[in-house]
């Protein structure tokens, strides 16, 4: 998820033009559909108040190029968390299995009803079924039957464009419905970066839902900020603030980039706690949406 992909970033810019077209093409977003206030998940006993006050919090820089080399290869579906994706829960992958098919299968399963819990949904029909799917240079082209499309398909395409570009070999996905690239599906490939309407202001990867950590809780993103700074903290399940920092986007002020550090974690924190990740209003500097992401905490 972490790693530079010169691939990719030539693909993208190749693809802006083309992409362009589609974003405004795929039926609208999904405002009419969903509610447009920010949605706050929590985690199961967590108040929604701040209590006590915060003690010193550590965010260890890491090089971004180190990250997957130090957490287990996983799958993660993404979700629709209020009216933009959100990650979900990690799935191990299973010995010899083609990793990105896996991904879009665990994806059409639906969310578990941890993920639920934590304020995750998906707008794919459940009779939604793969018809065609391979990855050829960079692009898993993808082909869905009828029930995958509907008069609001942005969201469900990002939910599969996010899950499957987590993989270093997936730069952008090609839809066809029905064996053909019916309407504005599937003409040219979609990008993460054709999505940023739909793309939270923070992004967070990881931690992923329900992920247990011990000693460090590594986490990793991409946002776009006022200031180019993303704000972080751990709560205790009484909303007792542990940990509280910040860290720098890659990219600087108003520039989406990538942000990626981890929690020094209390020797003594154990059990269900909340890593909340804030964007912040551009005139106050007030909070704005907090991202929830329940994880546990084992005993170093």
């Amino acid at each position: 998820m972490s790693r530079s992909h010169p691939r990719r970033t030539r693909l993208r810019a190749a693809l802006t033009t083309a992409a362009l077209v589609v974003a405004t093409g795929l039926t609208g977003a999904c405002a009419a559909e969903n509610p447009t206030t920010p949605t706050t998940t929590q985690a199961p006993g967590t108040t929604g108040a701040t209590q006590g006050t915060a003690a010193p919090g550590a965010a260890t820089t890491i090089d971004p190029d180190d990250v997957d080399t130090v957490v287990e290869p996983v799958a993660v579906p993404f979700w629709i968390r209020g009216t933009v994706v959100g990650n979900g829960a990690a799935r191990p992958l299973p010995p010899d299995v083609d990793k990105v098919r896996f991904a879009l299968d665990q994806l059409l399963a639906g969310p578990t009803p941890e993920e639920e819990a934590a304020g995750l949904r998906t707008l794919i029909r459940a009779d939604t079924t793969v018809l065609s799917f391979e990855v050829v240079d960079g692009i898993a082209k993808v082909g869905f039957n009828r029930a995958f499309q509907s008069e609001q398909t942005r969201p469900q395409v990002a939910q599969v464009v996010f899950t499957l570009t987590q993989f270093p070999e997936v730069d952008a996905v090609q839809f066809t419905v029905d064996g053909t690239p019916n309407g504005a599906i599937g003409v040219p490939p979609i990008a993460r970066d054709d999505l940023e309407d739909i793309t939270p202001e923070v992004l967070v990867e990881r931690p992923t839902v329900d992920q247990h950590a011990a000693g460090k809780l590594r986490y990793e993103g991409t946002a776009i900020t006022p200031d180019g700074k993303v704000p972080w903290r751990l709560e205790a399940p009484d909303g007792t603030v542990l940990l509280s920092g910040e860290d720098e986007v890659r990219g600087g002020a108003g520039q989406r980039g990538r942000f990626v550090g981890a929690m020094e974690l209390p020797p003594a924190a154990a059990g269900p706690h909340t890593a909340v990740f804030v964007s912040r209003d551009a005139v106050t500097g007030a909070e704005k949406d907090l991202i929830r992401v329940p994880v546990v905490l084992d005993a170093p």
